[in-house]
């Protein structure tokens, strides 16, 4: 009771303990629960369609497979399975149709309503039926096509007979891949000698869309992380504030004859009880922060990534134990050092003034040595990590050395100003400003941190701003932009827009995979517009007479780092299909 006395007498201290401890939990448990609800996402996603389970038959160039070299497959013997894949918009919506043969594929939908009953003939002949989430159905009520809701399909994603598929991709006679059925008869043909032109492939399924997000929820875990931290130099002050305060009545419940692992383990006890109400309220902030945020972050990554991710929260063990096991490491962390100081407590001996700056100085000497090993580590971390990772742990060891760094470069500039001042009146402001620096210098290692983070993020974020919207003033040059649902529909706009602008540029897009990555296909009419606003790095000097005449393309930036592609080079556009990169643009 003699301990906990303290926290009665000092409330606001108690509270900035524990919120301080709560908000940090509550940001870096917000974020693991957004990124375990997204990879729980892309689990269940390729559970549902069966796309991380065997082996698929594709094409090395990414180029569409025949349906002559499926019937070859089947009449050898190999239990295969077509599947049409592709991008379209339907009914206003924009979602991927995934066509597959209703007789042989593996994994078909149930429906949501238990009463429905749907024949196979349904399925095939047309109109044929679409299977989409119920979410996504809602928004397919316009298609041309019926919709049935089920809880089998991630959301964005259509699934229909390959005839069908073919039909509202335009696509006729083509496959995207071969599913390569689990049990298969005996004494087959290798498929290296039937399909030499196929390579067989584990499906990858979550995996693979993962890869494409993990720069996303890493930058989300780096905010959080670094959330924390700011936290936790507000816990360690308050926490180490509460145990100078108690230093007296430490001193004296040892000259009773408490024996000093009894004490530390009572303020172990206090310090991890605190923790776990400070956790539990960090967690139930974490989840509401968590809650509100998912349906904007769903949104944002089936927007860059296509990546299917519900908008819907669930608790889950993983980011509750992770977000209660940082809580308790980092009270432990922010404590630390005030229970090592009490290791070293003299019973009846008080420490003076002299005594407490010395200390203060030699910690100082100590943060100053672990922020340039900071530096050093952070360096070494770019130099043998590399990439994303490496440039993250490079930016950590760059802000929490200069934090570390502080409190002596502090010391050495007020010092430096104690000697020059020429009264005695302004010597003795720096003196006193000089005593007060070893209190101060945690509240101004996490001011160092805070101020850091927001005007690191709020320039990152204008400059992004600002360069995105030039980009699009550049790229949507145009005063109106329609898009049309057919060709019919496109010609009966352009025909009515003809006599009433300037001029009508159509533009087409297509889906295909270049250098075995997805990619879109625009084509474009030769006209002043693009030549005057498209922003273009890179280009050849004819770069637009080859656009006109098709002999040559424009790809983007990332494309031409991702495959080491400068204007002159060939790029394959689909099989059989090879122009000149004419030129490069953001």
């Amino acid at each position: 009771m003699a301990l906990l006395s303290h926290w009665r007498r000092q409330p606001l201290q108690l509270a900035t303990l524990i919120l301080g401890l709560a908000l940090a939990t509550g940001l870096w448990a917000a974020v693991q629960a957004i990124n375990a609800e997204a990879r729980a996402s892309y689990a269940r996603a390729a559970a549902q369609l069966g796309a991380g389970q065997g082996q698929h038959l594709v094409d090395p160039e990414g180029g569409p497979i025949s349906l002559e070299t499926y019937v070859q497959l089947r009449r050898a013997g190999w239990l295969v399975t077509p599947i049409l894949e592709g991008r379209t918009r339907l009914g206003g919506a924009s979602v991927t149709v995934l066509g597959v043969e209703i007789l042989t594929y593996p994994a078909l939908p149930v429906p949501t309503e238990s009463g429905s009953t749907i024949g196979i003939v349904d399925l095939i002949l047309p109109p044929g039926r679409l299977f989409a989430e119920p979410e996504t159905a809602a928004r397919l009520a316009a298609a041309p096509v019926p919709v049935i809701a089920t809880d089998d399909l991630p959301p964005g994603i259509v699934l229909t007979d390959i005839g069908t598929a073919e039909r509202l991709l335009d696509r006729p006679g083509q496959i995207s891949r071969l599913r390569v059925l689990p049990d298969q008869p005996a004494g087959l043909a290798p498929l290296a000698s039937l399909v030499p032109g196929l390579d067989l492939r584990e499906a990858e399924g979550a995996a693979d869309t993962a890869r494409l997000t993990d720069s996303f929820h890493l930058n989300l875990t780096a905010f959080g992380l670094l959330s924390f931290a700011v936290g936790l130099f507000i816990v360690h002050g308050t926490i180490g504030l509460a145990f100078e305060q108690r230093r007296g009545l430490f001193r004296t419940l040892r000259a009773l004859g408490l024996p000093n692992r009894h004490l530390i383990g009572l303020l172990l006890a206090e310090l991890l009880g605190l923790a776990l109400i400070a956790g539990g309220l960090g967690l139930v902030i974490g989840y509401l922060v968590a809650a509100a945020l998912l349906p904007d972050v769903a949104a944002t990554l089936r927007g860059l990534y296509d990546a299917p991710v519900a908008g819907e929260l669930h608790l889950r063990p993983a980011w509750i134990t992770g977000g209660l096991g940082m809580t308790l490491a980092g009270a432990l962390l922010a404590g630390g050092q005030g229970l090592l100081r009490l290791l070293r407590l003299p019973i009846l001996a008080a420490p003076g003034a002299y005594a407490w700056s010395a200390r203060a100085a030699r910690g100082a000497r100590g943060a100053a040595v672990a922020g340039v090993l900071t530096l050093l580590a952070g360096g070494l971390a770019l130099t043998l990590v590399g990439g994303l990772v490496g440039g993250f742990a490079l930016l950590a060891g760059l802000m929490l050395g200069a934090a570390l760094l502080l409190p002596a470069a502090l010391t050495v500039l007020v010092g430096w100003a104690e000697r020059r001042a020429d009264a005695a009146l302004t010597r003795w402001f720096w003196a006193d400003l000089r005593s007060q620096l070893p209190g101060l210098s945690l509240a101004l290692m996490a001011l160092l941190l805070a101020l850091a983070t927001n005007i690191g993020v709020g320039t990152m974020v204008s400059s992004f701003r600002l360069t995105f919207t030039g980009w699009l003033d550049q790229r949507l040059a145009s005063e109106l932009y329609v898009t049309a649902r057919s060709d019919a529909e496109g010609a009966e706009i352009a025909e009515w827009l003809a006599p009433r602008a300037d001029a009508v540029l159509p533009i087409r897009h297509a889906e295909t995979r270049i250098l075995g990555q997805p990619a879109r296909l625009y084509g474009i009419v030769d006209h002043p517009t693009y030549r005057e606003h498209w922003p273009m790095l890179q280009a050849l000097p004819d770069a637009w007479e080859r656009i006109g005449d098709g002999s040559g393309a424009l790809i983007n930036e990332q494309l031409a780092r991702r495959a080491d592609l400068a204007p002159g080079d060939p790029v394959t556009l689909a099989p059989g299909w090879t122009r000149t990169v004419a030129g490069i643009y953001s």
